[in-house]
C-alpha cells in the first residue's frame, strides 16, 4: 500500500468518481458516490455496496474495460454506453464532481484498469489534496480508511 502524497494536480478523467465518506457504523462507511453522468448521489450503507456500485457503473461506461468477463450459464447481454462518454460540457461535470464533500473525508478515485479481477488507479484525499496509487480495490479502501480512521482528517 501506498502512503498519501501531497499533490496540487486534479484528475480529469471520463471514468472519476468522488466518494463521501459521511459516518462510520460498527466498522464501516456509510456515504454517497457521485459521478459525472448524474447529478444525483448513490447512497451507500457500506464499503462492499459502495465497490459493488462503482463496478457496475464502470461497466455500464464500459470503461476502464474489464480484462476477465463473467461466466454465466444463462445467456444475458450487459448493457453497456456506447460511444463517448465524454460530453461537451464534460469540464463542467468534472469541476462540479471535485466541488462535492463527504461529512467526514472525500476521496476522487479514478479506476485506470480492472486486472486481475479488481482495480488499479489513483486516489485524491481531496481535503488534504494528497494522492496515492491503488493496485487492488482492497488498497484502495485501505488508503481511504487510513486517511479516515488514523486522525489525519481534523476539521
Amino acid at each position: 500500500m501506498e502512503i498519501l502524497e501531497s499533490s496540487q494536480q486534479k484528475l480529469y478523467a471520463p471514468n472519476l468518481i468522488c466518494v463521501g465518506i459521511d459516518r462510520c457504523e460498527n466498522g464501516d462507511f456509510i456515504g454517497r458516490v457521485w459521478e459525472p453522468y448524474d447529478a444525483s448521489a448513490f447512497e451507500f450503507t457500506g464499503i462492499n455496496e459502495m465497490v459493488i456500485h462503482m463496478d457496475d457503473l464502470y461497466d455500464r461506461w464500459n470503461y476502464p474495460q474489464r480484462a476477465l468477463n463473467e461466466r454465466s450459464f444463462m445467456r444475458t447481454h450487459a448493457v453497456t454506453r456506447s460511444g463517448n462518454i465524454r460530453t461537451s460540457d464534460f469540464e463542467q461535470k468534472i469541476e462540479r464532481l471535485q466541488k462535492m464533500r463527504g461529512n467526514m473525508g472525500t476521496f476522487i478515485i479514478q479506476v485506470k484498469f480492472r486486472q486481475h479481477a479488481t482495480w488499479q488507479g489513483v486516489v485524491v484525499w481531496a481535503e488534504e489534496n494528497k494522492r496515492g496509487k491503488f493496485q487492488s480495490a482492497m488498497e484502495l479502501i485501505q488508503l481511504m480508511d487510513h486517511a479516515i480512521n488514523n486522525g489525519l482528517l481534523i476539521k
